[in-house]
């Protein structure tokens, strides 16, 4: 049985130009339930490396429809291209394959395979992929896609990063991009906007729709032709508001030929609304070493986070071993938002035991080490001057805070003796924190005991790990508990999964990436 998802293309096909491309003959007592095959008008495959998974959908209309199976038909590449079939779909032949897809209700979407070119092929050279959908009870169904090898090579320009956006501006950014391969766009591009949470897009434009979601973003139509070699830019900036608790984030984009692949994560249906302004168009540029492939970048409002210290008591007897709790919390306003940024976290916090006391353990919650306990702050041995841990909640927003546990030995009585827990920031993304005064919290001291005492025989030097203690602040959408990251027990979600619908959205080295090959498909519940 073929595993399948829902398809994205059925509910907006008109709206980008990826049709329904085959229609039945129906006999002459037709059916109740027809087939509609929905496929991608055009394949560029690259002449070196792979072309795309090949995007197929396949619709039952007016009922259920059953022993439903797809042929698909390369051969016509037959000493240009080999198949590299993904999923369940079976080769039957030289550069064909079938797909068993069973009783269908709705629509489903399969990846029968991707091409790749052969050495004689060359830019230029065209074939067809062709279609023929069956069912026990419904017409048979044919379609057909236009193979071009070499076709449009669309590379984006990285945006500038932006620095000192006042809490709730405006502020904007201009896609651009370059045809850098042999072949045109001649039915024009599409551009697909994503971005961080903590700005809204403007919806200015009708040749655009727009999601309430900025993650998901929008996409606009352009029907203007894009030659080898030719670069264009929006004629208008796309203009963005941060919201008052925004710190950091990122805009990005992506563009490709209007009727070929598009990105896993387009989904048409996400973008309820259109525009109301004038369109959106282009404007012709100078092209040049500028356009990378690499449409992102970040930004930096002028917000603040007040990362507050959060201390504890060491109270026992002399040759005692006893809990502390430390940490910081962000009091706010601003929020960090890195989890989508190149963080590894919001900060960190450094730990000073008492004078007369020795930290013996930093275990993670029910982690155990071997021989001894796993450390989650640096460094990972006992008995340190100081200790340093990671602030792993790379949202941080106001309420959320990271805390650790130690065990801590009481070595003997020293009158005064106080440690502390100091709060730092992350250099490469202050939280430019305004109230230093708060930044250093104390670790106190009620030990009982002779002022010169020794531990006791029975106390172990060695580390004992004990677990970390539950976290209190509210995550990311309202979330609570305790998390780890790391290895260090943090507050709050520090991932959002709505962007999995981005389906594959990774950043990397400065550079979001859209997409990811598809060598099997997602199940994909309609």
């Amino acid at each position: 049985m073929l595993t399948i998802r829902r398809t994205w293309r059925t509910a907006a096909t008109a709206a980008f130009a990826t049709a329904a491309l085959a229609v039945g003959t129906p006999a002459a007592h037709a059916a109740p339930t027809t087939l509609v095959l929905d496929a991608q008008e055009n394949y560029y495959l690259p002449t070196e490396g792979e072309g795309p998974n090949l995007d197929l959908g396949i619709t039952a209309s007016g009922g259920d429809a059953h022993d439903v199976s797809v042929a698909v038909d390369a051969s016509s590449l037959a000493g240009k291209a080999t198949m590299v079939v993904t999923g369940d779909c079976e080769s039957t032949g030289a550069l064909k394959v079938r797909c068993d897809v069973g009783p269908l209700s709705g629509g489903e979407s399969i990846d029968p395979f991707f091409l790749k070119p052969t050495a004689s092929a060359k830019a230029g050279d065209t074939g067809a992929i062709t279609y023929t959908a069956i069912a026990s009870d419904a017409a048979t169904v044919t379609g057909k896609t236009d193979v071009l090898v070499g076709g449009p090579k669309l590379v984006t320009r990285p945006y500038p990063a932006l620095k000192g956006i006042a809490p709730g501006a405006v502020f904007e950014r201009t896609p651009a991009f370059a045809d850098t391969g042999a072949v045109p766009s001649d039915k024009g591009v599409m551009l697909l906007v994503q971005d961080s949470d903590g700005v809204s897009l403007a919806r200015d434009h009708s040749n655009c729709h727009y999601s309430d979601r900025p993650d998901i973003g929008a996409w606009c139509r352009f029907d203007t032709p894009v030659a080898p070699g030719a670069a264009y830019e929006t004629n208008a900036p796309l203009r963005y508001t941060a919201a008052a608790d925004t710190m950091y984030g990122y805009n990005t984009y992506v563009v490709w030929p209007v009727g070929g692949s598009a990105p896993d994560s387009f989904d048409p249906s996400d973008f309820p609304e259109t525009g109301t302004g004038a369109p959106l168009g282009l404007k012709a540029v100078a092209s040049g070493s500028g356009f990378t492939g690499s449409g992102y970048g970040t930004f930096a409002t002028t917000q603040h986070a007040d990362f507050q210290a959060l201390g504890d008591t060491v109270e026992g007897k002399v040759g005692e071993t006893v809990s502390i709790t430390v940490g910081v919390e962000n009091t706010g306003p601003g929020r960090m938002g890195l989890q989508w940024m190149d963080a590894d976290n919001s900060g960190t916090f450094v730990v000073t035991p008492p004078a007369g006391t020795t930290i013996t353990g930093a275990p993670g919650p029910g982690e155990q080490g071997d021989p001894g306990p796993l450390w989650n702050c640096t460094p990972q041995k006992a008995g340190a001057k100081s200790y340093t841990c990671d602030i792993a909640n790379t949202d941080f927003e106001p309420g959320d805070s990271v805390t650790q546990e130690f065990t801590v030995r009481i070595d003997r009585v020293v009158p005064g003796a106080r440690g502390s827990v100091k709060a730092v920031e992350n250099p490469d993304f202050p939280n430019r924190d305004d109230d230093a005064a708060n930044d250093t919290a104390v670790i106190a001291v009620k030990a009982t005991g002779s002022a010169t005492s020794s531990p006791s025989p029975s106390a172990s030097a060695s580390p004992s790990a004990t677990p970390v203690a539950s976290q209190s602040g509210s995550g990311a959408g309202g979330g609570s508990g305790t998390t780890t990251d790391g290895g260090l027990a943090a507050t709050g979600t520090d991932g959002v999964l709505l962007r999995a619908g981005i389906a594959a959205l990774l950043v990397a080295g400065g550079t979001l990436v859209f997409l990811a090959a598809r060598r099997s498909r997602l199940q994909r519940g309609r």
